[in-house]
């Protein structure tokens, strides 16, 4: 059946010929369209990430890279940002994209959620669900549900009639997202399948989930897919639900997404190759996430919190084959090559479009500057401080500010900062703290009274994944003391920004040094074109080019510049304003031809971290469970294999038990591939431990390649209880055959007996 489905896709992808109405169904362990068998070669593109001015532009490049599927999030607070009100305009006209796919040649998979994560803020839930504080979101609760149904049957209004019965390019329409790795209530993904259907989706739905998570993630009526598998992994994980398929891997990771103060991810090209190769020739229909990633403007960016607070930068680049600014990576022409020799025998691909005009803006000195109380606007009094969502916000900036009457020092808390402030005290910055450092307080001296004390504080990006979601409440979310003592009386302030008009604001030549403000300046160009603003001396804040919003940047990296969209600039006068939320003092910036995604800067707030304790424990599911063994109490290299070849990314060790003490020492670990050879840890990355003894035994030590050194449990100052855990980050997904582990000298503590070890091409969860 495979090879017939090769053959026959030959006409069905080259030709893509829409009609009135067609009918897409699974039969015979097929997706069949108009009974004939259809293999989805599909590529993820988000609407809200790409200028509207370049969908069509991106979807001719998925065209002619091979793909005759895109699949596309719909992100619910994007499109009702206050409850019942919607909008399905401009940048928001997801009717609109999915028209041009249909132009192009191209079917849509459908994903609305509600949920997405997507590395996008809240994972596509809008800020004010958070309003209601008792609320229990991606549940059965009857008010998130209402709520859920409102905006389900809005977007059946806007796309029902684009479904293929209708004559439109939707095949498919999926239920939830990734639910199997959050939770296991079949009511509620009843609920939500029938929201979908009553909306008017008159199409197969779909679920999607890891191979381990997808018993939980699975609802009846549903097409089960996975996410993240490869090679006979993929048969064998949808097996389990319809045997002999359809095969679908509804997320291939040939990429993974960055965070703020980290190296940009990059994969080599040559691997996913040969993973797609595989698939299209093996009859599997896969989605590739990302395709193209795109750009978090508008502040729109999520955050992990699995191993500490880890923000995403603006850019959504992705490492995708198509980069942030529809520029093809040799990613792209190798998936390319692929797809026009196992698919497309017969014809060519469309030629690739030329590249869209790129220019270079010589140095801009921002000489205008403006306070930042010249974006203040609604005031709000209050006793205690408010969160964003009291005051009516999703997304930008919150000030605080309240009055010291009486002359102090001491220590200044922000109990949980959400999630970077800084603190003034008479106009005058005198810190600033990061929640990725779990930083709450800083030391204050406040001699001149009365004193004016403000707070500014940034949302840098709500959780999108695990069991943070419900904790997800932005700007001072409990309550500012002052050496043990509560602050009382405060004016809330909010600054969303990302749609103010900042060029509006009064502007003097006047200087302002160290503190927020706003910096602008107008510039001429003869002829527009994508350009890259080199922001690397900046600091940390936000800009506009002309109204429109590029997104935040960050100097700590790997992120150095904004990417400018050439449509969104004018041939003749163009404004910028720049937003310094921490000033370097830098005014001039520059137009570059090409990004800056991979470069780490100076880290102010950094503090060197000696251990990997986390404050959470790691949820190593049974689904997950590669290997239950035991190792034996000798020297040397010990290899245990898994009952087949495995897909993953993280890898978690636990030691259950030892053989003389409650230590546990291990020198090194190796992983084999499948074709039985040693893998590199170039890319490995410690991400987790429960237990380590800092120094002579951290963590880092099982993975450094030396069998002298090793991981050892914390033994000083007080010995931790079996079991020990580590979790590793493999840098990208692999087919894995076993792995390898030596016991330290068997005359020395910490001989490991018992063993679990877990699997995921994902992050493990936190509880």
């Amino acid at each position: 059946m495979r090879i017939v489905v090769s053959i026959v896709l030959v006409v069905i992808l080259s030709s893509c010929a829409f009609k009135e109405s067609a009918r897409f169904i699974v039969k015979d362990g097929a997706f069949q369209l108009d009974d004939q068998p259809i293999q989805l070669m599909c590529g993820e593109m988000h609407y809200p990430r790409i200028p509207k001015e370049y969908w069509q532009d991106r979807l001719k490049r998925a065209k002619a890279m091979g793909l005759n599927t895109v699949s596309a999030y719909v992100f619910w607070n994007f499109h009702e940002r206050q409850p019942g009100v919607f909008d399905f305009e401009g940048q928001a006209d997801i009717r609109h994209f999915i028209e041009l796919a249909q132009q192009e040649g191209l079917y849509v998979i459908l994903r609305p959620g509600p949920y997405v994560c997507a590395e996008w803020d809240f994972g596509g839930y809008p800020s004010w669900l958070l309003k209601e504080k008792d609320m229990v979101y991606r549940s059965n609760d009857e008010r998130f549900l209402l709520a859920c149904d409102r905006y389900i049957q809005r977007l059946g209004e806007e796309l029902a009639d684009l479904t293929i019965e209708n004559g439109g390019p939707i095949l498919m329409v999926q239920v939830e997202n990734e639910y199997g790795s959050y939770g296991n209530d079949k009511v509620y993904l009843g609920k939500l399948r029938d929201m979908i259907k009553s909306a008017g989706f008159n199409t197969p739905l779909m679920t999607c989930d890891g191979s381990g998570q997808m018993e939980a993630g699975f609802v009846e009526g549903t097409i089960t897919t996975v996410n993240g598998a490869v090679g006979e992994d993929i048969f064998k994980s949808v097996d389990r639900f319809h045997d002999g398929g359809p095969y679908f891997v509804a997320e291939f990771y040939p990429a993974w997404f960055d965070v703020w103060g980290q190296k940009h991810s990059y994969r080599d090209y040559k691997k996913p190759t040969e993973q797609l190769a595989w698939m299209a020739e093996n009859g599997v229909s896969v989605s590739i996430y990302m395709f193209h990633g795109g750009t978090n403007f508008f502040y729109t960016n999520g955050a992990n919190n699995a191993y500490g607070y880890a923000p995403q930068p603006t850019s959504y680049d992705y490492d995708a084959p198509l980069g942030e600014y529809g520029n093809e990576y040799e990613k792209y022409f190798a998936f390319r090559d692929v797809l026009q020799d196992k698919l497309y025998k017969s014809e060519k691909l469309p030629p690739v479009p030329e590249p869209n005009p790129v220019i270079t803006i010589p140095s801009i000195e921002l000489v205008e500057t403006a306070p930042l109380s010249e974006a203040f606007n609604q005031r709000i009094a209050s006793e205690m401080p408010m969160s964003m969502e009291d005051v009516d916000q999703d997304f930008g900036y919150i000030h605080y500010e309240t009055i010291i009457n009486e002359p102090i020092s001491g220590k200044l808390t922000i109990k949980d900062v959400r999630d970077y402030a800084v603190i003034l005290i008479n106009g005058k910055q005198v810190g600033s703290l990061d929640r990725r450092h779990l930083q709450s307080s800083i030391n204050i001296d406040i001699k001149e009274v009365p004193a004016k004390l403000e707070i500014v504080v940034e949302n840098v990006g709500r959780i999108n994944y695990g069991a943070d979601i419900l904790n997800n409440r932005k700007g001072i979310t409990e309550k500012v003391s002052i050496n043990g003592k509560d602050i009382a009386g405060w004016m809330n302030t909010p600054m969303p920004l990302y749609k103010a008009k900042v060029g509006d604001f009064n502007y003097s030549s006047g200087k302002t040094e160290g503190v927020p403000a706003f910096h602008k300046a107008t510039f001429k160009l003869r002829q527009p074109g994508d350009t890259f603003l080199d922001l690397s001396k900046w600091g940390k804040g936000a800009a506009w080019i002309n109204g429109r919003s590029l997104g935040k940047f960050w100097n700590i990296g790997p992120q150095q510049t904004l990417y400018v969209p050439g449509p969104w600039l004018n041939e003749g006068d163009n404004e910028l304003v720049i937003f310094t939320l921490e000033d370097t003092g830098a005014r001039t910036v520059e137009g570059l031809a090409v990004p800056i995604l991979d470069q780490i800067g100076d880290d102010i707030n950094a503090k060197k971290r000696t251990k990997h304790y986390g404050s959470k424990t790691p949820v190593l599911e049974l689904g997950d469970r590669l290997l239950e063994v035991q190792m034996k109490r000798e020297n040397g290299w010990q290899d245990f294999n898994f009952s087949s070849v495995k897909t993953l990314r993280h890898l978690a060790i636990e030691a259950i038990s030892g053989y003389t003490d409650s230590f546990a020492c291990l020198t090194e670990l190796e992983i084999i591939g499948e074709d039985g050879d040693v893998l590199t840890k170039d890319t490995w990355e410690i991400l987790y431990t429960n237990s380590e003894e800092v120094g002579e035994g951290h963590a880092e030590l099982l993975i450094d390649n030396n069998i002298s050194t090793y991981w050892h449990s914390k033994w000083s100052k007080g010995n931790d209880k079996y079991p020990h855990k580590v979790i590793i980050d493999l840098g990208e997904i692999l087919s894995v055959k076993g792995i390898r582990l030596r016991q330290r000298d068997m005359n020395k503590p910490g001989a490991v007996k018992d063993i679990n070890i877990y699997g995921r091409p994902q992050f493990f969860l936190f509880e």
